[in-house]
């Protein structure tokens, strides 16, 4: 009787073939990975400008309400204080009541430590409370503007689509307290910079975001946070 040689079915991977598909997975997530970091950084840029554009409609609506922009400092609260009711923040503002009080020097609990996330930058991974315990605030306004009583869009005479009314920082600032700045060098060297790469998110008066690079001309980024100098605003 003759005996067949009955061949056994293979099952599962060879090592040799295992090795070749886990090469495959790495080199396939390798390229993938930074394509969806990339996707993620576009989407935190996009969100940050989202939140400027907030700020820019809270301060074009305090002006209608009020006749004028916030002046920061007034009671020694910043001007993003001023800007609660319009950033959806009013019952926070009634506590508050800036007009009437005067900014305390320590942390009022469930008050000015309070996190707020339209003054958040999404990439701006610090904590969103400082050290002090005072919220954070992640965008500075133009101190050529919130700095002086009773000042109107229509005080800027340089052109308002060229003139900054508000912008990025990674500095440590907080809503309660006085926030804002000039321009004091280009983006990321002075007190205006963000955490997306080279260069800051700012707004200008006529509410449109723009993008500013760091490698801009000095001169041209000062100019753009005066008010009424004459001064002309190249290309950026």
């Amino acid at each position: 009787m003759k005996t067949r040689n009955v061949r056994k079915r293979r099952t599962g991977f060879s090592l040799v073939e295992l090795m070749v598909v886990i090469a495959i997975i790495a080199a396939l997530l390798a390229i993938a990975l930074p394509a969806v970091q990339q996707m993620r950084q576009t989407a935190r840029n996009t969100e940050c400008k989202n939140k400027l554009k907030q700020i820019a409609v809270a301060l074009q609506n305090h002006q209608s309400q009020f006749g004028c922009l916030p002046k920061d400092g007034v009671n020694g609260w910043g001007y993003a204080v001023n800007l609660l009711p319009q950033v959806e923040q009013s019952p926070l503002y009634q506590q508050i009541n800036p007009s009437q009080t005067t900014l305390p020097g320590a942390v009022q609990p469930g008050l000015t430590d309070v996190s707020l996330s339209v003054y958040l930058c999404p990439s701006f991974t610090s904590d969103p409370t400082l050290g002090s315990g005072f919220g954070r605030l992640n965008y500075l306004a133009n101190s050529a503007l919130m700095n002086k009583k009773k000042m109107q869009f229509g005080d800027v005479l340089d052109g308002e689509s060229t003139t900054i009314v508000a912008g990025e920082t990674t500095s440590d600032r907080a809503w309660a307290q006085p926030g804002t700045a000039s321009g004091g060098g280009v983006p990321n060297q002075g007190a205006f910079g963000s955490k997306h790469g080279s260069g800051a998110n700012f707004v200008m008066c006529d509410g449109a975001v723009r993008w500013i690079n760091n490698i801009v001309d000095t001169n041209t980024f000062q100019a753009m946070f005066t008010i009424a100098s004459g001064d002309q605003v190249g290309s950026f």
